[in-house]
């Protein structure tokens, strides 16, 4: 009876204008890139809260190997602190909840408040702006809530599981998850609120015209605060241990610090630094939402006010200038095909929402398996240069193309518009097989030139130039390899060709992306580690790498020219054919 009259109600104020507005706010906020019947990818909620989910929940089940009794007992770890290994691993989660928080805030930045259209759908219907403000500012509180609840559910479950392991004890487990939730949910809302306070200022501070120039910078300098705060995870747990006095005055800039210091507090193990950073926590909560919510007033009464004298898009008033080396451009791309599909792709994954969003939700897992990773080798090394020759640190550029690049062979898949690829079809020769050269040379550029750049550049640092060049060129020949083996019989022009079917040989597919990773990013360093010390152990992968050129291109060869042609449609394999006769 009273979960009928409960249900009566909310049905009842689900359908008030009020109900709707908000329903129609949450939507709009999590709405993808398409219409409804386009044959792209759906980008619905539940798609986006998996993403979202999936960077806390891999890494809490990789942590099992730091905090298993048994794999504790055989490394010879009879007697470990567990509270006090955990402070790293609980200062990563808290970095890894704000991170995910603040960049999906910076992501639907432009989403959070209505635009021409919604004003021009809303403005003569008989509903107050003050109803209109209201049912925006529930869903932005419920966006914040459930995007809270989202990226740390997964790690508020299984990494106290995690830790607990070795101790047993329910007791713990329960009081190790209340602390642990308590830290990551109040950083994920202080991060949401702290990216919606800046929004609501510059929306209440500047002039729309400016708004649009100024706001891409801006979220350009979040995220790259962000991106900071996820890289100071291996330096500064081990740092606030050891503080003995106040606490240091940069500490009060990273509120991360605040977040972790009060889980220390409440499990006992805070110092006088911690302590003092603690009780910064809900002063600094309560003022970021509070300055949020003025400033959300605020900016959105000018903004909603002003809209319609806002152009849909962006006046440009002159043409930009395009710097291009014709040189570089002739040698990349040597074919008509190659240099005018190359640009397509290229601004097509720039523009598109939707393959966006996959290649930050697979680059996100990327950064956080490679900060973890370099936590893990500053932890047990005497100094940096020791650090930098343990499988941990060799494996992070592995990590970061291993990823990046299936991230580009899985977003290649994605049609943005198939009602639109007759312009292909009709001036694209089939027989031409230079898709595969086209989609190689995208991944590769895309990754390679930072990753080289970046790796050679620390070890030349840290190491010197010879272990530079061998960590280099081992990174650069494994990347060209995977490449490879990727784009075996590849011949769609990324983008163009509609979804592939699910077939009978997919799950495998998966489980060898799996074993894929482990011998590219974990077995890969592992030897390297060692071969390091005697150079002369490279040669032996001499014969995996002539196998793994030679397969691609035997299969090449192999391969029957009615495959080879250019397709725009993915159909399912019959396993049975009829014969017809009767036709």
């Amino acid at each position: 009876m009273l979960r009928d009259i409960v249900r009566q109600e909310w049905d009842y104020h689900r359908e008030r204008p009020f109900g709707r507005l908000v329903q129609l706010f949450v939507e709009r906020i999590f709405r993808g890139g398409g219409d409804a019947d386009t044959e792209g990818l759906d980008l619905g909620v539940g798609l986006v809260l998996t993403l979202l989910a999936m960077p806390g929940g891999f890494v809490s089940v990789l942590l099992f190997d730091k905090y298993g009794s048994l794999l504790q007992w055989l490394r010879g770890q009879l007697h470990v602190d567990t509270l006090l290994i955990a402070l790293p691993d609980e200062y990563f989660f808290i970095v890894l909840s704000m991170t995910v928080t603040g960049a999906v805030a910076v992501w639907r930045w432009d989403a959070i408040f209505p635009d021409r259209r919604d004003y021009m759908n809303l403005a003569h219907l008989p509903v107050s702006s003050r109803t209109i403000f209201s049912a925006n500012l529930v869903a932005v509180l419920f966006l914040a809530g459930l995007v809270a609840v989202d990226v740390n559910g997964a790690s508020c479950v299984l990494f106290p599981m995690v830790v607990s392991a070795a101790q047993g004890t329910l007791p713990f487990f329960l009081k190790f998850a209340f602390v642990h939730a308590a830290g990551v949910l109040l950083a994920s809302i202080f991060a949401f609120f702290a990216v919606f306070a800046v929004l609501g200022l510059l929306m209440a501070v500047l002039p729309p015209r400016a708004l649009r120039r100024v706001s891409g910078y801006v979220r350009g300098l979040v995220v790259m605060y962000l991106v900071t705060l996820l890289c100071t995870s291996f330096a500064i747990p081990d740092t606030l241990r050891r503080v003995r006095g106040p606490a240091p005055g940069w500490t009060f800039f990273f509120p991360s610090c605040w977040f972790v210091s009060l889980c220390q507090l409440l499990r006992g193990r805070a110092n006088p630094a911690m302590v003092e950073l603690a009780w910064l926590v809900f002063p600094g909560v309560v003022g970021v939402i509070a300055v949020a919510l003025g400033a959300y007033a605020i900016g959105y009464r000018r903004h909603f006010v002003r809209i319609a004298e806002i152009a849909d898009g962006v006046a440009v008033s002159h043409r930009p200038r395009r710097w291009r080396l014709e040189f570089v451009e002739r040698l990349l791309l040597p074919t008509p095909f190659l240099r005018g599909c190359f640009g397509f792709v290229v601004k097509t994954v720039v523009r598109s929402e939707a393959h966006r969003l996959v290649l930050t939700a697979v680059g996100g897992l990327a950064l956080v398996l490679a900060s973890q990773a370099l936590m893990n080798a500053v932890q047990g090394a005497a100094s940096m240069r020791q650090a930098a020759l343990t499988p941990d640190a060799l494996s992070i550029p592995f990590i970061l193309t291993f990823l990046l690049i299936i991230a580009l062979r899985i977003v290649f898949e994605i049609p943005v518009e198939i009602r639109a690829n007759w312009v292909f079809q009709l001036t694209l020769d089939a027989d031409g097989r230079e898709s595969e050269p086209l989609a190689r040379r995208v991944m590769l550029t895309a990754v390679l030139p930072w990753v080289l750049a970046l790796t050679f550049a620390a070890y030349c640092y840290l190491e010197g130039w010879w272990v530079a060049s061998l960590h280099t060129l081992l990174v650069l020949i494994w990347t060209v390899l995977l490449t490879n083996l990727l784009l075996i019989r590849f011949c769609k022009l990324p983008f163009t060709c509609s979804m592939p079917v699910f077939k009978q040989h997919s799950i495998v597919i998966l489980i060898a992306f799996c074993f894929g990773f482990l011998i590219y990013a974990v077995s890969t360093p592992e030897f390297e580690s060692a071969a390091l010390l005697q150079p002369l152990r490279f040669l032996s992968l001499v014969p995996a790498v002539l196998v793994a050129w030679f397969v691609p291109r035997y299969l090449e060869k192999n391969t029957i020219e009615l495959e080879r042609k250019l397709i725009f449609e993915e159909t399912a394999v019959r396993t049975v054919e009829g014969l017809r006769l009767s036709e």
